[in-house]
């Protein structure tokens, strides 16, 4: 059998290494013996097993969506390891429903294997039955930045800024960004439209236009509720699917949503405003909102959110985005995906202790004219100055 699961392994690995390496490989520390990759539906995580998986010989490289291969993991593991196996790559972990007993016999019974593992970002593998809170490390992985699509498309690599850095040079770094660009006849501006619209999915470079990208996105959407949330949450019927289709449909029409618990309630035919919460905690982990909340206590308690937006741009195309909700949607992924970010009272965002108010070119700085360390992230411009800069370098932290 371990026959056969080689010549499968390497198959899926040669079909899906590609020369592209994304920032997750190149600046996550996957040396641990028990490391797991969560993150949404197409950003990536096979591709980026399969990259892993090709840097060492004699890697095992499978996919849990093949039942076959759920069923019998553990003896499959078993006899790996006994043939000198080292390094297992395990796809979908999500489609086992008994995976963290599985990882958690593997950790424990072969101390020379290192496993790195991908699944859904709504897996909930600490709060299982089984005590990997000691034993795995686990990884979120978002979609691209819009440095990656540069580099995915148009072979512009750029090194990623902190935004400490941003702040302090951007003048310095659009300017060179913008000129490396002319050089190729391309245009920052331009190619920011393109990434709002479909860049935060690497799959799309391998289809054939955009009507195909936006179906098999519905597609993805579907899939992530009728398939990976119930198999995370195998306790959830199809009549809980319907409703939270229906949630995330109302708030695709309204975003950036400001919370009304008691429409949202009517809306999705729900009666009390814990159900409530946990339904739009299950769609945030499945990556496909975001919840914005005022402050860190707020974050921890899991109190009514101030803001709720899809999870990125591309989402927003498959209906009729607003160009205000579309610039702070990126700007909320963006920050997001590489640190904290909340909603202020003053600006639209608070970022540590910088406040950020999201606009156009002409954006002025009346709303935050009384704030210390406030900035304006302005659309439709190429280069920034002073406490105004481009919106699009904001997709070069990561």
């Amino acid at each position: 059998m371990l026959d056969e699961l080689f010549i499968k392994s390497n198959a899926l690995i040669k079909l899906n290494n590609q020369k592209f390496e994304r920032y997750f490989i190149k600046t996550t520390d996957l040396t641990h013996r028990l490391s797991i990759i969560l993150g949404s539906r197409g950003i990536g995580k096979t591709t980026t097993l399969a990259q892993l998986a090709s840097k060492n010989e004699g890697s095992l490289y499978l996919s849990l969506d093949d039942i076959e291969i759920s069923n019998d993991i553990t003896a499959i593991i078993r006899e790996f390891v006994l043939n000198g196996g080292k390094y297992l790559y395990l796809d979908e972990i999500h489609k086992n429903k008994d995976i963290s007993g599985v990882l958690k016999f593997a950790y424990d019974n072969f101390k020379d294997l290192n496993i790195v593992a991908t699944g859904s970002s709504a897996l909930e593998i600490l709060k299982s039955s089984h005590d990997l809170s000691r034993r795995a490390i686990i990884y979120k992985m978002h979609g691209m930045s819009f440095r990656e699509y540069l580099g995915l498309f148009y072979g512009i690599n750029i090194t990623p800024f902190n935004l400490d850095t941003i702040l302090t040079t951007h003048q310095d770094i659009a300017s060179d960004v913008a000129k490396s660009l002319k050089e190729k006849e391309l245009y920052i501006t331009k190619l920011f439209k393109e990434y709002l619209k479909f860049g935060y999915y690497p799959y799309y470079k391998e289809l054939s236009n955009e009507i195909v990208f936006f179906q098999t996105l519905r597609q993805s959407i579907e899939a992530t509720i009728d398939s990976d949330l119930l198999s995370v949450y195998p306790n959830l019927s199809g009549n809980t699917a319907r409703k939270l289709k229906l949630l995330l449909h109302a708030i695709s029409e309204n975003v950036p949503y400001s919370p009304n618990y008691t429409d949202l309630k009517k809306i999705v035919d729900i009666k009390d405003d814990r159900t409530l919460k946990n339904y739009l905690a299950m769609l945030e982990n499945a990556g496909l909102i975001r919840l914005l909340m005022r402050d860190e206590m707020a974050l921890k308690n899991m109190d009514k959110a101030d803001k709720i937006y899809l999870e990125n741009t591309n989402l927003m195309h498959l209906y009729k985005p607003d160009i205000g909700n579309i610039r702070e949607t990126f700007f909320v992924n963006q920050l997001g995906n590489s640190g904290e970010i909340y909603f202020s009272k003053s600006g639209d965002f608070r970022v540590g202790e910088f406040v950020f108010e999201i606009g156009g070119a002409k954006k002025g700085f009346s709303q935050i004219k009384d704030d210390k360390n406030s900035f304006v992230a302005a659309d439709n411009l190429e280069i920034g100055f002073g406490s105004k800069i481009p919106l699009w370098l904001f997709g070069f932290l990561y």
